[in-house]
């Protein structure tokens, strides 16, 4: 079953890329990497934290990808890649091989882009694909990881259980997700909290709880290994990068600015409204 076409247009005009807080688009970057003096071929943490404006910082994803255990050998598959930003800080940190999957069209063309950019498109491969429509031929996966997309999925069962078959016996999974919060939703948080709703895009948001994808994960037939609230290190970590950009306002530029919105806009929402959580698990 594929994803409903209306929710599929939802999704690209939130995240395509220029859109309000969608990636940037490469020409952008390419403007960026120039004036933050940045060498796009590194892996400086903070082409991560340009590239993208994902909450989980940085640290978080290599301790992501640190509790997986990748290593150069594997061959780790994406659900969800977007504009290939996780990826790259992978395969440059790591050394082993991506295939990242998304079904924006614009997505994927960046995310082809911006590898050879990086000087990582030998070790990249982006598919545009429905996850819920999987088509992966023959190829074979080590390791599998979902990065803040997960919430956006009508049907996580359905994505996974065509992912999972494709992992290796003993492959370790790992997730980070925005969670459902204390009192509900984020479709809830938007008609409660009004700069949230000038910001963020109605009825796109599918978040379970972090005891429901642990659940998910073992009726599926996967050990879980680890499972983490990290909403107290998210929010403080948002925090931090927010009153930086507000300390340099009069050089920021207009992505800075957007960043800045978006934060002050969802700290409300956070515990409430947002969680952010972390999951590893093992396929038997």
């Amino acid at each position: 079953m594929f994803t409903d076409p209306v929710l599929k247009r939802r999704l690209t005009r939130f995240f395509d890329p220029g859109s309000l807080l969608g990636p940037p688009t490469t020409r952008d970057l390419l403007g960026l990497y120039r004036e933050y003096r940045l060498d796009p071929r590194s892996a400086h943490p903070r082409l991560y934290e340009s590239e993208s404006l994902a909450h989980l910082s940085h640290a978080q994803l290599l301790a992501l990808f640190q509790a997986m255990r990748i290593r150069r050998e594997h061959r780790v598959l994406s659900l969800g890649e977007g504009n290939g930003a996780v990826s790259r800080v992978l395969v440059k940190t790591m050394g082993c091989r991506v295939t990242g999957v998304d079904f924006n069209r614009r997505l994927v063309v960046s995310a082809r882009s911006l590898a050879k950019v990086h000087g990582v498109e030998r070790r990249v491969e982006y598919l545009q694909q429905d996850v819920q429509a999987l088509r992966l031929g023959k190829r074979r996966f080590n390791r599998l990881y979902c990065h803040e997309t997960m919430c956006h999925w009508q049907d996580k069962a359905l994505a996974l259980s065509g992912a999972l078959p494709r992992l290796e016996r003993g492959a370790v999974v790992g997730i980070h997700d925005w969670l459902r919060g204390d009192k509900g939703s984020l479709d809830e948080g938007l008609r409660r909290l009004p700069a949230l709703g000038r910001m963020y895009a109605k009825r796109i948001w599918f978040q379970s709880t972090l005891a429901e994808l642990a659940g998910l994960l073992r009726r599926l037939g996967l050990e879980v290994l680890v499972t983490e609230d990290l909403t107290d290190a998210v929010d403080a970590g948002l925090r931090k990068r927010l009153a930086f950009i507000e300390a340099v306002s009069h050089s920021a530029g207009d992505r800075a600015r957007r960043a800045a919105r978006s934060f002050r806009a969802v700290l409300p929402a956070h515990y409430a409204y947002l969680r952010y959580g972390r999951v590893i698990a093992r396929r038997r």
